[in-house]
């Protein structure tokens, strides 16, 4: 028998090591002022529409090309900025998701948190009960495909002081001139997919591994920008320490675009990141999750008409 107290240490020591990454900002990392700006304003608020996608992903050598998607509705959120703390909220609606796709449970928890120097995304999904598009209007039904995913992938931004994914991505700054910045990091999962159906595939394993990419924002007449992330990555796959260790591909991948006024912006971002379960010359099997937003923000300073008017507890 295997020791699963060995396997779980190993486990949380590629954890800790990501967390290593993480240094106060103000120690790291001094802000070049011509590439990187503040807002005048203090305080923030959106609103936003986000739509998940989840979906296990099947191709082999013989052309064969399927994706399983769930069945997540639209959501719509609302939140609020003072300087650089904020939360936000949202709410899917399932009235906005085709019945026709089946139903799908779900619980999914998306944490991204961006700095100067590092970035870190949490992750901790459950689904079940997916679809496969077979053709229009056309769909196979899948209730009892599930998958479970714990993870935390972390990046060191080695020119976090000219280039900034807060900017792209939370807009709590604005990026002045282009810059990018080669990224290095690493993630670490836990992964259980049961799936019946079909192919047949019932795994649980753990994935740790290494990455290494690249970030570019072109900024564009001021107040335009158009962001890009690439981070290709391999992770080691085991399910204990006396198991068979496989070696499969990753991938994190970041976009965002937008406008940015003195009083107000507008962005579109969108993250997916594609964790290979399992990798051979005959067949490959990918989960990829995926997070398409649009958001409108207003900023007021602390002496707004709109501040003003609210409540003092």
């Amino acid at each position: 028998m295997y020791n699963t107290k060995n396997t779980f240490n190993v486990f949380i020591l590629w954890v800790t090591f990501l967390s290593f990454l993480y240094v106060p900002d103000n120690v790291t990392a001094q802000t070049d002022s011509t590439f990187i700006g503040k807002f005048n304003q203090e305080f923030s608020a959106r609103i936003f529409m986000t739509q998940k996608f989840v979906s296990m992903s099947l191709e082999n050598n013989e052309n064969l090309d399927l994706e399983y998607s769930a069945n997540n509705p639209m959501g719509i959120g609302l939140g609020f900025s003072w300087k650089e703390m904020g939360f936000s909220l949202s709410q899917g609606f399932n009235s906005m998701s085709d019945p026709k796709k089946g139903a799908t449970k779900s619980i999914d928890f998306q944490y991204h948190y961006y700095g100067k120097k590092v970035t870190f995304d949490f992750l901790a999904q459950n689904y079940k009960g997916f679809y496969l598009e077979k053709g229009k209007d056309d769909y196979t039904l899948f209730p009892n495909l599930n998958f479970t995913r714990y993870g935390l992938f972390g990046q060191y931004v080695f020119n976090g002081n000219k280039f900034s994914y807060r900017a792209a991505f939370d807009q709590n700054e604005k990026q002045l001139k282009s810059a990018g910045s080669f990224l290095l990091g690493g993630g670490a999962y836990y992964t259980k997919v049961n799936f019946e159906d079909s192919i047949r595939f019932n795994e649980k394993m753990y994935q740790i591994g290494p990455s290494l990419g690249y970030a570019y924002t072109r900024v564009i007449r001021d107040k335009y920008f158009v962001t890009g992330s690439l981070t290709p990555g391999m992770s080691f796959n085991f399910e204990n320490l006396k198991s068979k260790i496989n070696v499969n591909p990753t991938l994190f991948f970041r976009f965002a675009s937008g406008y940015n006024s003195d009083t107000w912006s507008l962005n579109l971002s969108f993250i997916m990141n594609r964790v290979y379960v399992s990798y051979t010359t005959d067949h490959q099997i990918s989960l990829n999750s995926g997070n398409l937003q649009i958001t409108f923000i207003k900023r007021f300073d602390s002496q707004s008409k709109f501040l003003k008017k609210l409540p003092v507890f």
